[in-house]
Formats: C-alpha cells, sequence, structure tokens
C-alpha cells in the first residue's frame, strides 16, 4: 500500500528507513495530514515531492484505516469529497485508473 484516498485527505504510507516499527505518512497538503493523524508530529521538508509528514508506530496506523473502514457509511466516494481542489484531483485519478481498466474488461 502506498496511496490512502479518504473523504478529508490523500496520504502517502510507506515505510520508515531506521524505524522498522513505524511508518513514514506523507501528504501534499498538510491539512490532510493534521486532519487524519491530528495527535502525531508533524515537520516539513520543504523541496520534497510530499512535504508534510510525520512519523507514525504501524499500530497507530493500522488502527487509524481500521476505524476509517468501520466508520465508512458512503455509497459513493468521490461525493463523499467536500474539498473543491481534492474532488479534482480525485476524479482526474478515477479518469486515469477507469481508462486503465478498458484494456482489461473480459
Amino acid at each position: 500500500m502506498m496511496w490512502i484516498f479518504t473523504s478529508n485527505g490523500f496520504l502517502s504510507i510507506v515505510s520508515h528507513r531506521q524505524k522498522p516499527e513505524h511508518l513514514l505518512v506523507r501528504a501534499r497538503n498538510v491539512t490532510h495530514l493534521k486532519t487524519l493523524f491530528p495527535n502525531a508530529e508533524h515537520f516539513t521538508i520543504k523541496n520534497a515531492d510530499y512535504p508534510y509528514r510525520a512519523v507514525v508506530h504501524k499500530d497507530v496506523v493500522a488502527d487509524f484505516i481500521l476505524k476509517y473502514i468501520q466508520n465508512l457509511d458512503y455509497d459513493n466516494f468521490k461525493n463523499s469529497v467536500t474539498e473543491p481542489d481534492y474532488l479534482q484531483s480525485c476524479n482526474r485519478v478515477w479518469r486515469l485508473m477507469f481508462e486503465y481498466g478498458l484494456n482489461h474488461r473480459a
């Protein structure tokens, strides 16, 4: 898993190089990171692809994902996104993956 799209934000989650029990949770919009992981210690690497970051224990990330799924109550993801710029980006990703899937239809 690398990318997570939630109603409230987009994250990239990867393994932490020096802390095997932790993950590096990254975002391009600081509000997404602070909304989804408000209790984490956030930091910024200005020129990075994902400038907003937090080092989060794997159990905390797993608990976040589990709770998100358990509380999921929408039947259309795009309709659950309220931030206009984020919704536009989600629609672009949806379109690219829709086109990708056309070649794999039976």
